[in-house]
């Protein structure tokens, strides 16, 4: 049976992503002038993309230790809508792996596998989802029957369309009308005015045919946000040690969180991405303090 903790990770995927969200980048990409990051994404060619994702939390000295990876595999293709890009994702692998034990193989998803669709203006804003509600059905129904309530619920229509819409902004919003030479680098904000990033133009790196630059993106998030994200498992490890769970808060955090993502910058198609956030977390209790590690490592691989 999958675990029922499968809803932390989509939740937590989708806190992550979100801290890439809204940014006061300068907007008309169409417009850009040369040397800057154009968002222009290849047209009509099928393209390969794999996402991985590891988690893992812990508490030294203790027999706690959770761990999660999952592997997604898409065939993606982009094309014309008017004047908006669609692009089209068909989901062809699934694994999911829980404290060493496979949930779901890959080999689940079917040929006949549903399209999930997103459509993006000219300065990469998502302006329509289409085919969460099919999709999410027929993830669901990969799962054995015990488990597809927990699927149910972890890859609902509107987490669905709220992780193709985080994705995009994760991807293109903090970089389109950006400088595109190396040494470049700027903040980007949220419009809310919580979290920022600084970004980094790193150095040129191949990628085929094209000349793409890496770059590399540091945030400043706050850290309650962060901690709710585990307060629950911490709060019931504790109430499994006899404590009181009410008694539990953060103390004192150590927190890196980065991505980097090599991206043609003429195109904005991206060929690759790491995301990296490493915790420790120290917080008090009734039993005394306690520190515990907190681990969240994402990949992509595109293909073209």
């Amino acid at each position: 049976m999958v675990s029922r903790k499968l809803g932390r990770v989509f939740a937590i995927g989708l806190f992550v992503a979100a801290c890439g969200g809204a940014t006061d980048a300068p907007k008309g990409a169409a417009d850009a002038q040369a040397g800057t990051f154009i968002y222009a994404p290849t047209l009509d060619k099928p393209y390969r993309e794999t996402m991985r994702r590891y988690e893992e939390m812990s508490i030294p000295g203790s027999p706690l230790k959770d761990a999660e990876q999952w592997t997604l595999e898409w065939e993606a293709l982009t094309t014309r809508e008017n004047n908006l890009f669609k692009r089209s994702l068909k989901l062809v692998a699934l694994k999911l792996n829980v404290n060493g034990v496979d949930q779901l193989r890959g080999d689940e998803v079917k040929a006949s596998m549903v399209t999930l669709q997103v459509l993006t203006d000219k300065d990469s804003n998502v302006v329509d989802v289409r085919g969460a509600e099919d999709f999410s059905a027929a993830i669901v129904a990969l799962g054995a029957p015990e488990a597809q309530p927990i699927l149910k619920r972890v890859f609902s229509p509107a987490r669905m369309k709220s992780l193709a819409v985080v994705r995009s902004q994760e991807q293109h919003a903090d970089f389109v009308g950006r400088p595109a030479k190396v040494g470049s680098q700027w903040i980007a904000t949220d419009t809310t005015g919580g979290a920022s990033r600084e970004i980094k133009v790193v150095k040129e790196a191949p990628c085929g045919t094209a000349r793409c630059l890496q770059v590399s993106r540091s945030y400043d998030v706050d850290r309650q946000a962060v901690f709710a994200e585990v307060a629950e498992r911490i709060a019931a490890y504790v109430q499994s040690q006899g404590g009181d769970p009410t008694k539990v808060a953060l103390k004192d955090m150590k927190l890196v969180l980065e991505d980097a993502f090599l991206i043609d910058p003429a195109t904005m198609n991206v060929h690759g991405g790491r995301f990296e956030r490493n915790a420790t977390l120290f917080v008090t209790g009734p039993n005394g303090d306690l520190s515990v590690a907190f681990r969240v490592r994402r990949e992509t691989d595109n293909i073209y």
